[in-house]
């Protein structure tokens, strides 16, 4: 389940100012709809990564990040909550314990971080990894040392629980496909 600010044109990645019981009420309209289409499907609703602005502005703001863990917990107790991995990881899983929400924490391969371990925005330079090297390298990062440097050369430690790779990226595939490769080698 990827919910995010109503953002059509955007994609999703654009913010849009919503109040936290705002965003608790948009939390749940889209859980709620992706649930009765999954389970026309025989399927059911495994996580919850919420996407774009949406997926930021919660990183920034703990009301918002409160918000998204009520509705994840009213829409179905014991459901997992997936948000980026950012060097204040620990004070996000306090607030997730406290709400009673699992959660998991997520690295991108193909996206540089800033000094306090939040993405670097799109709009700059650099901000998405294109080669297919660089990704893997971040990725294996991740994996065996636990953090990845910063855009400007700083450690990051970032424990991991999942590695995102952006399908939209024209490198994806190919990256993936590598990460695959690279995890399963065994380390020099």
């Amino acid at each position: 389940m990827h919910p995010s600010y109503h953002d059509l044109p955007g994609f999703g990645r654009r913010s849009i100012h919503h109040t936290p019981e705002e965003v608790e009420a948009l939390m749940l309209y889209q859980l709620g709809a992706l649930e009765g289409m999954c389970r026309r499907e025989g399927l059911y609703i495994a996580y919850v990564k919420p996407h774009g602005a949406l997926n930021n502005d919660m990183m920034r703001d703990p009301q918002l990040l409160r918000a998204v863990l009520r509705s994840v917990k009213l829409f179905q107790d014991g459901l997992p909550l997936m948000i980026p991995v950012t060097l204040r990881y620990a004070e996000h899983q306090a607030l997730a314990e406290e709400e009673g929400v699992p959660l998991l924490l997520e690295a991108f391969a193909d996206r540089a971080y800033d000094n306090e371990g939040q993405l670097v925005s799109r709009r700059q330079a650099g901000a998405v990894h294109e080669d297919p090297d660089i990704i893997v390298r971040q990725a294996l990062s991740f994996a065996h040392k636990g953090g990845v440097y910063s855009a400007t050369g700083q450690w990051l430690p970032l424990p991991a629980d999942s590695l995102c790779v952006h399908g939209d990226n024209d490198q994806a595939l190919a990256a993936i496909q590598a990460i695959r490769q690279a995890l399963t080698q065994p380390e020099s």
